[in-house]
């Protein structure tokens, strides 16, 4: 990729010619069609030549040495210019194949120089290319928890949000802890295990992509504040999509944090951004309600959950007023009464066996809650369903 023209170039060995000069010295004759994006050769005229762009896109190469290589300087040529006398100079096509005019004075005729090292046109196709995103998805795991992945076609980069995961690839033991990740290429079987106890949560993008090289692989990186906002922004889309051109945006952002972490971009380690934490928040909210379905029978009070989970109470009171609009502790017991009218409706127990169940101290307390709750005692909700 070229970011300097002939029309905004600032350069010894030529003039760009005005609107005014370009009416005056058009072109006649000596049209060139260039096909080749390469050269082992310069020209060189003794008197002042005159190039002007007619189509395709030409790249323009000159030097005062043609022996030194850092000399040469490469312009896109655009309009018309004047090249000053003995100056060294060839064009490439960028383009397929491109066409100019090339205006000498009179008969003079150009010397040709040849170099030992070929000059080209740069390759800007890209060296890494994605061809597919399958998913995005964001997990929320707590100890004991293991997962082997084997057969697989494709890659994974894996980025932990909060706590920690281990991983088994190949013999070789892998941890990954808060804001760092990992890269995984098809055909390499592994197995992910959490030990720590209390809440891990982790990013995992399988794609397929051409280009990375094998030392990627296997590498822990740490995330850092540029990151974490390219990745907000693809969680944000992914669950979110905002125009017809999200997949394209999604396709970009992941593009440009896999260049960001193989490059080693690096800066200070900030906290999640608002899409990661959103997420982490969520999917942790739901892990506890599911803990808390299923083990309803347990008797589970607040600092069970805080202990369980490894939260503070203030963070476990955020995460039910936010997602649920109530304390924890009125959570549990809006489910054990919902649990109490299935036992009433499905079991053979007693009222005073429901509440011992369900962790009531008395078949009092049991029945003010049940009643403050839905209306009725649960002696009445009993004799309801029988009629």
């Amino acid at each position: 990729m070229y970011t300097k023209t002939t029309a905004m170039a600032n350069s010894s060995l030529f003039e760009q010619l005005s609107t005014i000069q370009d009416v005056k010295k058009k072109p006649r004759n000596r049209m060139m069609t260039i096909q080749k994006n390469y050269s082992d050769t310069f020209f060189q005229f003794k008197k002042p030549v005159t190039l002007t762009a007619n189509n395709g896109i030409a790249l323009l190469v000159v030097t005062a040495d043609p022996h030194d290589p850092s000399s040469y300087e490469e312009y896109i040529l655009q309009g018309s210019i004047t090249l000053e006398s003995n100056v060294y100079f060839n064009t490439l096509t960028v383009t397929d194949q491109c066409s100019i005019f090339l205006e000498p004075q009179l008969s003079d005729e150009p010397i040709l120089i040849s170099v030992a090292q070929q000059f080209k046109v740069k390759n800007n196709q890209p060296l890494i290319q994605i061809e597919s995103i399958f998913s995005i998805v964001y997990q929320v795991k707590t100890a004991p928890f293991a997962l082997t992945h084997q057969n697989r076609d494709y890659c994974e980069l894996i980025i932990v949000d909060q706590g920690e995961i281990n991983h088994q690839i190949n013999g070789n033991e892998l941890i990954l802890g808060q804001h760092e990740c990992i890269l995984l290429f098809p055909g390499e079987d592994y197995s992910q295990t959490v030990h720590k106890e209390g809440v891990t949560t982790y990013l995992t993008i399988m794609f397929k992509a051409k280009g990375l090289e094998d030392e990627m692989s296997q590498k822990i990186y740490h995330l850092t504040s540029k990151h974490s906002s390219l990745v907000d922004r693809m969680v944000k889309l992914s669950t979110n999509p905002t125009s017809y051109y999200t997949s394209d945006e999604i396709f970009l952002s992941f593009k440009n944090l896999l260049m960001s972490l193989i490059q080693g971009q690096a800066d200070t380690i900030e906290e999640p951004t608002t899409s990661m934490r959103e997420n982490y928040e969520n999917e942790l909210f739901q892990a506890i309600a599911d803990y808390l379905h299923q083990n309803v029978e347990e008797q589970n009070q607040v600092n069970d959950l805080v202990d369980h989970f490894a939260l503070s109470r203030s963070t476990l009171q955020m995460l039910f007023k936010k997602y649920a609009n109530t304390s924890p502790k009125a959570y549990i017991n809006q489910l054990r009464l919902q649990r109490s009218k299935v036992l009433i409706r499905e079991s053979k127990m007693s009222l005073s066996e429901i509440a011992s169940e369900l962790g009531y101290g008395s078949i009092q307390y049991f029945s003010r809650a049940f009643s403050r709750e839905f209306g009725m005692s649960p002696s009445s909700y009993a004799k309801s369903i029988i009629k």
